[in-house]
């Protein structure tokens, strides 16, 4: 009596146990076939996490930051300083965009974009905007020539260098402030954007 009734628990054991494992490998392989979402007008790409940036080729710069998440600061001020009439006409331009972490790392950050601050953020902005269209290629190429770095003139009539290190391109301006370019080459209707890490400052 004894063994028939340890073999009947033995048995449901057993039984719940691959049971469980069905669950568990059925489980796994919804999750394996679970469709993936990928909007085809966005780029996700940069460090610490994704970039929510939608770029199309079909749009200005202007146009194209409003529908960024990721660069809603940067359009922000781009609206409150003006900036955005000059980067909707034709260009082309090409925009060192800073992310929003970008700006927040900014000592004071809130004055620093509030309506107060209007005239030294449109020379900020400015200073992130050069005029021609230098895609990634163009940069590489300045690079070689320039033995590790190119100099490029702003909108401000003050330079900001390109040079490459450990494969990413880093933009300086001259008071030492540097970051990286996290997602280059987006086309632009009236020229190309790369978004970058840091935010520039002329003098």
């Amino acid at each position: 009596m004894n063994k028939i009734l340890l073999s009947a628990i033995l048995l449901a054991s057993v039984s719940g146990a691959q049971a469980q494992v069905g669950s568990f490998a059925k489980a796994a392989q919804n999750i394996r076939n679970a469709p993936s979402f990928e909007n085809k007008d966005s780029v996700n790409q940069g460090e610490p996490k994704k970039l929510a940036v939608v770029m199309t080729a079909q749009k200005s710069i202007a146009e194209n930051a409003v529908q960024s998440p990721d660069l809603s600061d940067f359009t922000k001020a781009l609206t409150q300083t003006g900036v955005k009439n000059t980067l909707s006409s034709a260009g082309p331009f090409t925009v060192f965009a800073p992310t929003n972490k970008a700006f927040e790392a900014l000592p004071n950050a809130a004055q620093f974009l509030s309506a107060d601050n209007t005239n030294p953020l449109r020379k900020t902005l400015f200073h992130h905007v050069v005029t021609g269209k230098w895609t990634a290629s163009n940069l590489e190429d300045a690079i070689n020539k320039g033995k590790g770095k190119t100099v490029l003139k702003t909108m401000t009539a003050q330079n900001i260098t390109i040079s490459k290190k450990d494969g990413q391109f880093v933009v300086s301006d001259d008071q030492g402030h540097q970051g990286v370019i996290v997602l280059p080459d987006q086309e632009q209707k009236n020229g190309v954007v790369h978004v970058i890490s840091a935010v520039l400052m002329p003098k």
